[in-house]
Parts: structure tokens; sequence; C-alpha cells
């Protein structure tokens, strides 16, 4: 049987800060049958997927094979333990294959069974767009329209995937029915947790999206970005991060605001680190994004009721709110909200006030807007009450020639309302300057000053503190600590024995001068054998 050679040709990687005219690298996704190959086009980035090809008689054997394996396996593969499919499809692969004796090599069998596994275990179509590390965001606006995706290097960019409309009607009602969830003309709106815990919002038919059924998938990271990743990134800087830490550790409560895709969740995700590993955490969010890897964090997502009740809440119902209510009860360290936008905000708001440390995101660009959100509906929160919240990070994606960059662009403390004015009063601790792409620290903290009264300890404690944080931060950076499970552990480290750290960074970094100045002294020698020789050569 014919078979068709299967050459990506030279492999790179992607670059950060690549002129979008530039752009043309192929990379690996997921070996030996995954590639992406992003290249400007004349007109825009285009992403394409690269899969191994069929030829016209690898194809019938392909629909013969899915004819038999359909016939066999019905949908019993699918309650097989998730770990095992594989490996249970593999063995029925291999049952028809000997069935039908196929003329077809060890290579070709391979590839049979890989579009095998894509459909049947697997995202199908978008499988290569799922397992591609690099993707953030996938966006199917309707059938006979080119799949988008938000890529980290080169932002919102066009793919080469395509779905027709039955075959796109079919993906969104499997990707609802697999993530336990219905969808149907009369409820064409359904929000989902998919497999692998990257959310999605599918739309079906032409009720409320015109052009025919739509997904729109944010990934989720099974090995979250880490604090040293996002300082790589240029996102924070170290010494934000150990002001951070510090703000973390007392329990103060702290807001990520900003717009879609600016980073909050990440941000939230991050800081969840600096939390101590005998803290109780319990996270309350609509579908679960949070992935704190924390041995005593309990997580909690809402749940959609069943039918319609007289008040517009269907059965079953359990909201933000009723989650709120419930880790209230539990004696948390840390309350972590998903995001904050109803009416749970004042019961959250409430517990901040009466000491209960918590973390939320929240949808603001800036101070005014974000004030003016949470005292109109639906949250309606007093300023007083607002104002007992912390700290605020404000994060915004930003548009720098052809790329975006994420940048917290402002670190506030609130301090207080003033009482004859009832203005909030707020320290801008952290601020991001564009010019130079820097972060520039205004030399105070009222937290600290807080800090201090409530621990009976000196300010310039703290300060001392948060520099030889920042140093750990840096040590880490350099030494190319930034899974997140392995900065998890140096933080705790640094908890648990801040001396012996403290002393293998100062160690560290005199062997790198003691280094330094033995590659100086050589150079002299050099140098002066060097003139012995041009002097000898002279008489």
């Amino acid at each position: 049987m014919e078979e068709i050679e299967f050459d990506v040709g030279p492999i790179s990687e992607p670059e950060m800060g690549v002129h979008v005219k530039e752009v043309n690298v192929t990379y690996v996704v997921e070996e030996p049958f995954q590639y992406a190959h992003v290249e400007y086009n004349g007109e825009e980035i285009e992403y394409q997927c690269i899969e191994p090809p069929l030829s016209a008689g690898e194809l019938r054997n392909l629909e013969i094979i899915e004819s038999a394996f359909e016939k066999l396996t019905s949908t019993d593969i699918l309650v097989v333990d998730p770990k095992d499919r594989k490996n249970a499809l593999r063995e029925r692969f291999r049952f028809i294959i000997d069935i039908y004796q196929f003329n077809m090599t060890d290579y070709q069998n391979e590839k049979m069974f890989y579009y095998l596994l894509k459909k049947y275990t697997g995202f199908g179509k978008i499988d290569l767009l799922m397992n591609d590390p690099y993707i953030e965001d996938i966006t199917c606006n309707g059938p006979d329209m080119n799949v988008y995706i938000n890529h980290r290097m080169y932002g919102s960019i066009k793919s080469n995937v395509i779905f027709e409309e039955l075959e796109l009607n079919n993906f969104v009602m499997k990707m609802a029915q697999s993530s336990g969830r219905h969808i149907s003309v009369l409820q064409p709106i359904r929000d989902a947790t998919l497999t692998d815990g990257s959310r999605v919002n599918l739309t079906l038919g032409k009720e409320v999206t015109k052009k025919g059924s739509t997904f729109t998938i944010r990934r989720f990271k099974s090995n979250p970005v880490s604090v040293v990743d996002l300082i790589n990134y240029g996102t924070f800087t170290c010494e934000v991060f150990a002001y951070l830490w510090i703000v973390v550790e007392y329990k103060r409560a702290i807001l990520a605001a900003g717009g879609t895709a600016s980073g909050k969740t990440t941000t939230l995700n991050a800081l969840g680190s600096f939390i101590r590993p005998e803290y109780k955490i319990v996270s309350i969010e609509d579908t679960a994004e949070m992935n704190l890897m924390h041995p005593n964090w309990t997580q909690s997502v809402t749940r959609a009721g069943f039918g319609s009740g007289s008040d517009g809440k269907s059965a079953g119902d359990i909201e933000l709110y009723d989650l709120l209510k419930a880790a209230l009860r539990q004696r948390p360290e840390y309350i972590v909200v998903g995001e904050v936008r109803g009416a749970e905000a004042g019961t959250l708001f409430q517990a901040i006030s009466v000491g209960h440390p918590c973390m939320g995101t929240i949808h603001a660009g800036s101070m005014k807007e974000l004030v003016s959100r949470v005292e109109s509906e639906p949250m309606n929160v007093p300023r007083n009450l607002f104002s007992s919240t912390d700290v605020i990070i404000f994060n915004s994606m930003i548009k720098v020639g052809e790329h975006f960059i994420r940048r917290a662009v402002r670190i506030v403390e609130l301090v207080e309302v003033d009482p004859d004015r009832g203005d909030l009063i707020t320290n801008p601790v952290f601020k991001w300057n564009a010019h130079d792409d820097t972060f520039v620290f205004s030399g105070s903290s009222a937290m600290f000053e807080d800090i201090t009264e409530e621990f009976g300890m000196d300010e310039e404690y703290l300060m001392n503190e948060m520099k030889d944080r920042t140093r750990q931060l840096e040590w880490m950076r350099e030494n190319n600590i930034k899974e997140y499970e392995d900065v998890v552990r140096e933080i705790r480290r640094y908890a648990r024995d801040k001396d012996a750290i403290m002393e293998e960074i100062d160690h560290d970094k005199h062997g790198t001068e003691d280094n330094i100045s033995e590659e100086i002294d050589e150079m002299t020698l050099q140098e002066i054998e060097n003139i012995d020789n041009m002097a000898e050569s002279i008489t």
C-alpha cells in the first residue's frame, strides 16, 4: 500500500520578540505525529496543524477500522478509567487489524491508531491545539470558519482548523456531555469544565449565535505558571513578588484586578505558592481553574441545577454565594475566590473586614472602575466595607509593537476611607514604568506599618525580609528553578531554614565571583606572557 512520507522540516522553538514578518517556525507539539508550523503569510501570522497525511488507501482502511471499532466498542471505552483507555483502545485496534489482515507496515498501523486515539479519547479535530503548551485560548466562531487561537508568543492568530456545520454541532454536544453538562435548543448556552481541567463556553445552533454553534476554550495548565515564570515573562519582578510574599504570609486580603486575559487567575494561582503548607485553603469557582498543588486545599465549584423554579433559580443550583457561606464554616486560613462578581461580594468583604484572609479576581482596569463596580449592582458593597481589602494588583495586557505583553501595572494598598470626603485613600506601592519596562517601588508600605503594629516588630525587619526574599527569588531565577512544584519547595525551605538558604546563596555568589576573578587572573598572566613573547621577538 502506498505510504506518504511525513517530513516536517527543521525543528526549532518559538521565540518572543521576533518581528511579525520574520515569524517562521516549526516545533514539536507531541511526538511522533503532532507538530505546529507558525508563519507570516504576507498578510498575517497563521498557525498550521501538521499531522501525518493519509493516502487514499490508508483513508479507506481507517474508515473500515472506525466502522468496526464503533460496532465492537459502542461507548463502553469511555467508562474505562482514563489512565487505561489508551491500552484498552489499542487492544481493540489490534483485534480489528488481525480480523481484516490489512497489508500495512508498523508505521501505517501507528498512524491509524493515532487517528483513532485522537477521535475516541482525545479532542478530535482540535486535539493538537489542546496539546500545544503555547496555546492559551481556542475559539471557534461558527462552521466553515477558521478556528482562532491565542498563542503565548504571537497573540491571537488564525489556525488551519475548520469545522463543517454538522461536525461542529456534534462536537459541541460531545464536549458538553463529556463534561457532565447538558446543552440543547432549550438551553443553548453552557459553561463547562473539560476532562483536562480547561474551561469552555459552548453555544449550540443558531438560537443565540447566528452563524451557528461556537466554543471558546480557556486552556488549563496541568503544570501551572510559577512565580519564577512570571518573573521571566516580565509580568512581575523579584522585588514585587518578595513584597507580595510577605503580604500573603501575614494573611492580608488581596484582589487581582484587570481585563479579560490579563493574567488575573494566573497571578492568583502563583500567589498561592506563598501560602504555608499547613494552612487550610478553600477555593470557590464557577469552573475549576485553580491548581494550587497545596496539601491542605479544598477545591469547590458551583453546580447548575435542574429544571426551573418560580424564582428563576433551578432546583439544586449551587452558586458562589452558597459555596462562600460553606467555606466560612470550615475555618480556612485562606479563602480563594475565582472571580468576585455577584451577590457573594457582600459576604466576602464582610469576611475580610472581620479578619478572614481572602484572595480573588475581579474585572476592573483601574481603581476608579473597581470602586464603581463594587458599589454598583449586583455587588452593592459599601466603600467602608470594600476598604477592608489590603492590596489590589492591577494586571493588564499591553500591545508593544506587534506583540502583546502582560504586566502588573500597579500594586496598590488600600489605606482607609477619608472620614470627611468619603474618598478612598490608597498607596501605590509599586508602579510599572512603560518607558523602560521597570517597576518602581514607592519606598514605603502601609501594609508593613500595619503588620509591625499587629505583631510588635520593627518595620526595618520587614524591609530586610523583602530584600532577602528578593535575593532568593533572583537566585531561583538564575538557577532556572521555575517549575511550580520546585518553586513551592524552595519557598517552603526558606520558611523552615532561612539561614541555610541565605548561606547557600552567598556561597554561590562568592563562588561565581571567585571564578570571575580566576578568569581575570588567567587573562592577566596570558597578557604578560604575550608581552614577554613580543619582547623576545623584537630582540
